[in-house]
């Protein structure tokens, strides 16, 4: 039997449960380094019983059965009786892992596959003392006291059908039963007031899920305990519903109504209107606006150009209306598109935590610019290379403790993974205060494995040595492991960067530790480019590659290797006719001294173009090549210029393995 994957409640559920899950990667990996830490204790209890609640509704009984041992086991962790070591948290990720599996199964419309039975047994194990205790922190002897005894619920005041917020927390106060056996008494005498309930009073689930149905006017549940006495109150009226939902939540007990909230049964007026705001849409649905979002952007850049072969007034106003209207509108859209990049750093905590633990290194990650937002389709493909750098961080750069130690930084390392937004880009950055890569072991390296002769290895800056490690095959481990791969890891995060029109940086210090720099546009739909003629064709530079343009005088180039140069800033980049590459038919024998060069950035290389005209800085819509151009290599795309004819859109890095004689 399968799920109806377009049944509503299902879809909030996995929804709810998706970003629970989530969350629960980041606050688990916390926990072991702050186990005391009581707000991260009751979060991640909550996060287990919102996920029971939501699939016991929907009768995931694998999904309620785990998720119910986590729950007593985080129970115990909150009430201090038990403290988290690492052998616990391995079982706690291990849960967590088989809750994803689940989540996943339901995910493509089939019940979720039952735990593994081993897993199932260490919390079991863990809830009946079979395992090793925490010691219990030492605390002051209360000074005797004389034991209170709740008075009975039947003497709670009710006015009318409703109860106050002040009598529904005395209510509760009394089912937390202050007096009964294992909790200890008050520290001062109570006063006739009723005392507002703290987060250190609890409750089982099922007893306060029995208050909330006697209070809702329901017939009790029988699985409630026979200690706790009913409520014998009046039953409210359907209002008095939110006043308890507000109530509970406002004390430890608001997991229940959020775990209950998938079944409709309980959920307050206020949460209604608050899911009442948004809606859920489909991303091909979003594409589609953008695609014509992006059509617009082109007749505005055709208007534009129009505009500009009349001198009329009106015209020039209206026109300059449209191109405001027609950037708010493609902002707005932009932004439905958008999620924060929480999303991909929210699986590096446990990432981290897992290949420290393999390797036997101590190591802290810090997060940092979580809540920038990127473009949805860059997200999901940023994760795979940002895992990449992440490992090789952990494998590569941070040392040994005792080598650490011994070289006098301190015993536990540090990586830090950023990201920021600079203009229409967004930077990302992966930092370590490791060992740093030497450029003469590289340089070695190199030669070693057959890339280049000892001369040209002996003529690379520092800059280009670092870009060494993206080469294919390229690796600095002499053992291969599961960690540091075979080789082929960097690569991939190389051609990964450069099909979302990235480009990396890399800087890098002897002992002091390595950055990595990655720079990706905000969105892959609509890029800002600079626009240049090969003779009578145009074609489009991606702007975030573009370095700097300047006038060359001819006479002041090099060659090396065979191959022309230009010196620019004291160092000596490579220099390429495009013309000779995608024009060969308009090619002639320029007799011009000066040339046009555009610097671009080709992965961590710098490489000079010269172009026949500079025309531009243009905003275009990426448009793929037709069935007689697909599959070109050196093309990213094309595009519509403002005056109506075809762009054709660079891919560098492609252009360059095509047909230049070296690699870069």
């Amino acid at each position: 039997m399968a799920l109806d994957t377009d049944d509503e409640i299902l879809q909030d559920f996995l929804v709810e449960a998706e970003e629970i899950l989530d969350g629960l990667n980041e606050q688990l990996v916390a926990l072991e380094t702050q186990p005391q830490d009581k707000d991260l204790l009751n979060s991640i209890f909550r996060g287990f019983h919102t996920i029971k609640g939501g699939a016991g509704f929907l009768s995931l009984e694998a999904m309620v059965t785990l998720c119910h041992k986590g729950e007593d086991v985080f129970n115990l962790l909150r009430q201090g009786e038990r403290l988290v070591d690492a052998e616990m948290m391995d079982t706690f990720l291990k849960v967590l892992d088989s809750l994803n599996s689940m989540f996943a199964e339901v995910k493509a419309g089939a019940f979720p596959t039952e735990a593994d039975p081993a897993i199932i047994e260490q919390l079991a194990a863990y809830l009946s003392g079979e395992t090793t205790m925490a010691p219990p922190e030492p605390e002051p002897e209360p000074e005797p006291e004389p034991v209170v005894t709740p008075a009975p619920l039947a003497e709670t005041p009710a006015a009318g059908d409703d109860i106050t917020d002040d009598e529904f927390e005395a209510l509760l106060d009394q089912l937390h039963g202050n007096a009964a056996p294992g909790i200890k008494p008050p520290a001062e005498p109570p006063k006739p007031a009723p005392v507002k309930a703290t987060n250190d009073d609890e409750i089982s689930e099922e007893e306060f899920e029995a208050l909330l149905d006697e209070l809702q006017g329901k017939k009790p549940t029988p699985k409630a305990p026979a200690s706790v006495p009913k409520p014998a109150i009046e039953t409210p009226k359907q209002p008095a519903e939110s006043k308890i939902a507000n109530t509970a939540s406002d004390s430890d007990e608001d997991e229940v109504v959020t775990a209950i909230k998938p079944a409709a049964a309980a959920a307050s007026p206020q949460a209604k209107a608050s899911a009442d705001t948004s809606v859920r849409v489909d991303t091909a649905r979003l594409d589609e606006i953008m695609n014509m979002v992006g059509e617009l952007v082109l007749v505005r850049n055709r208007i534009n150009t129009l505009e500009a072969a009349f001198e009329n007034e009106e015209m020039a106003k209206a026109v300059n209306n449209l191109a405001v209207v027609t950037g708010d509108l493609q902002t707005a859209v932009m932004k439905t598109r958008m999620q924060p990049i929480k999303k991909v750093f929210g699986r590096f905590p446990r990432v981290v935590r897992d290949l420290a633990r393999n390797l036997k290194k101590d190591i802290n990650l810090e997060l940092r610019g979580e809540e920038t937002d990127l473009d949805k389709n860059l997200v999901e493909a940023l994760a795979d290379p940002l895992v990449h750098l992440v490992r090789n961080a952990v494998d590569h750069g941070i040392e040994m403790p005792d080598v650490r130690e011994a070289s006098g930084k301190p015993k536990q390392g540090q990586i830090v993974l950023g990201a920021a937004q600079e203009g229409d880009h967004i930077l990302l950055t992966i930092s370590d205060d490791g060992a740093g890569m030497n450029p003469e072991v590289l340089r070695r390296k190199a030669v070693e494995k057959g890339m280049m002769d000892e001369e040209a290895a002996s003529r690379l800056t520092e800059s280009e040595c670092f870009a060494l490690i993206f080469a294919p095959g390229f690796s600095m481990k002499q053992e291969i492991s599961d960690i540091s791969g075979r080789g082929v890891g960097m690569d991939v995060v190389k051609t990964s960067i450069s099909k979302l029109n990235g480009v990396i940086d890399i800087q890098s210090e002897i002992g002091k530790g390595t950055t990595l720099s990655i720079k990706v546009p905000l969105t892959l739909a609509i890029m800002p480019t600079l626009m240049v003629m090969l003779g009578n064709q145009i074609f489009a530079f991606p702007l975030v590659s573009v370095n700097e343009i300047f006038n060359l005088d001819l006479n002041k180039t090099n060659t090396v290797d065979g191959q022309q140069t230009v010196i620019v800033r004291n160092k000596a980049l490579p220099l390429f006719y495009l013309r000779k590459w995608l024009n060969k038919n308009n090619v002639s024998e320029r007799k011009a001294t000066t040339e046009h060069v555009v610097i671009v950035n080709v992965g961590t290389r710098k490489v000079g173009f010269v172009v026949d005209q500079l025309i531009g800085q243009e905003e275009v819509v990426i448009k793929p090549l037709g069935a007689l151009l697909h599959g070109t290599k050196g093309f990213a795309g094309a595009t519509i210029t403002g005056d109506g004819r075809i762009a054709l859109i660079l891919d560098f890095p492609e252009l360059m393995n095509t047909y230049a004689h070296r690699n870069y």
